[in-house]
């Protein structure tokens, strides 16, 4: 009940933002500005979305190899596209996830030099998830250092800010983390102690990965300036590296579906400061977010012609 109630007050919250937000536009503007895009600029965004989720599934393959699994390649990236898919249905991006982790821990399970697949599965799918978002705040951070010029308002650049720090103290204290881990003889913080271990052991991964996501991060922000083309207004370059990491931490608040109205209201607000009006900042949204959909039915199409993963036997190491 608490996991519906939960699901039930996010969809409220997503409506009631969305609701608020187009009875203060002019609809008729809105339909106008959707009705003269430029769709020419949203193909090309479903490309370059496309490619930058492959990188992404690179990223997660060589955080998981770190941890044991030696999958082709080809299977993070089926996996990372099914994932994706399941996030289309799930109140938050924490349903993908899990498929990630349930076909890793099925199909990498016999490669695992250790036992607890679905435990080293799923701290590999923390990991990706840990590095990406750092990553991003921390874009965010360096853009508002060098561009002050747009003068966002303070509370906005000090909780940024103190992000971006926590998150550097959180990268560098993993070496500490495994020597004061508390229950080491438990299963699973076993399994979080070798991996603790095993990260700091393998900072070209890490690097790597952090390399990585920084170049999906810059693809993502030029998306931006490509929706703003296709909707008739420009977003200058630095302003698109302050806008995506902005946008992109404060929508992953769990407390709507899937940043649904969180979303078109940092666009509105951060838009609404270079001249946008926000009939075009939620048709923004709604583009950034229709390139999403679109690109994630792809690993709808990879779920259906692929097996179905083993999930009494995952099952029964997890009660174990």
């Amino acid at each position: 009940m608490k996991g519906y109630l939960a699901t039930f007050l996010k969809g409220a919250i997503s409506l009631g933002l969305l609701a608020f937000f187009l009875s203060r536009i002019d609809l008729a503007h809105f339909i106008e500005a959707l009705s003269n895009a430029k769709f020419s600029y949203v193909a090309i965004c479903l490309v370059v979305y496309f490619v930058g989720q492959c990188l992404s599934s690179i990223r997660w393959a060589l955080l998981a190899r770190t941890v044991g699994f030696d999958n082709p390649l080809a299977d993070f990236t089926l996996y990372y596209f099914i994932g994706m898919f399941f996030s289309l249905f799930t109140p938050s991006t924490v349903g993908g996830d899990v498929g990630r982790v349930f076909y890793l821990a099925r199909e990498g399970a016999n490669r695992k030099e250790n036992g607890g697949a679905t435990a080293f599965a799923t701290i590999s799918v923390l990991a990706d998830r840990a590095i990406g978002m750092a990553v991003l705040v921390w874009i965010g951070v360096v853009a508002l250092l060098l561009f002050p010029e747009y003068r966002l308002p303070p509370t906005i650049l000090y909780v940024t800010y103190a992000i971006g720090a926590g998150l550097l103290l959180g990268v560098l204290s993993l070496p500490f983390l495994s020597r004061v881990m508390p229950g080491k003889n438990h299963r699973i913080a076993k399994n979080l102690h070798i991996a603790l271990q095993r990260y700091p052991r393998h900072w070209n991964a890490i690097v790597n990965a952090m390399l990585i996501s920084v170049v999906v991060h810059i693809i993502q922000a030029w998306m931006h300036i490509l929706i703003g083309r296709a909707l008739n207004f420009d977003i200058p370059w630095s302003y698109a590296l302050i806008i995506y990491p902005l946008v992109g931490t404060f929508s992953a608040l769990p407390i709507s579906l899937n940043g649904i109205g969180l979303r078109e209201g940092g666009y509105i607000f951060l838009l609404n400061r270079i001249g946008v009006s926000s009939a075009h900042a939620i048709a923004f949204g709604l583009l950034w977010f229709a390139v999403i959909v679109i690109d994630s039915l792809i690993g709808g199409l990879v779920f259906i012609l692929r097996k179905k993963p083993a999930g009494p036997a995952i099952a029964a190491e997890i009660e174990d």
